[in-house]
C-alpha cells in the first residue's frame, strides 16, 4: 500500500479500496495538484473532505443528482 493510502485511511477510516478512490479524487477534483505539498493538516482535511463527497455520490441523493450529467 502506497504511503498516501496509509495517510488517507488513518484520516478516514475508509477501506483500503476507498483510500485509492479518495486518493484519485483529492489529486483531481480537490487539491487539482500532487499531494506533496500540504501539510499534514491540510492533507487530512483533504481526505476527509474527498471522502465525504464520494461518500454522498454513492447515496441515493447523489446518484439522482449526478444522473443530471449523464443525460
Amino acid at each position: 500500500m502506497k504511503t498516501y493510502q496509509q495517510s488517507i485511511i488513518e484520516a478516514t477510516r475508509c477501506s483500503p479500496k476507498d483510500a485509492i478512490e479518495i486518493e484519485e479524487y483529492m489529486r483531481n477534483i480537490y487539491f487539482h495538484s500532487t499531494l506533496d505539498w500540504q501539510s499534514k493538516s491540510q492533507f487530512n482535511k483533504g481526505a476527509r473532505v474527498s471522502y465525504n463527497d464520494i461518500l454522498w455520490m454513492r447515496s441515493p441523493e447523489g446518484i439522482e443528482y449526478m444522473k443530471q450529467f449523464n443525460k
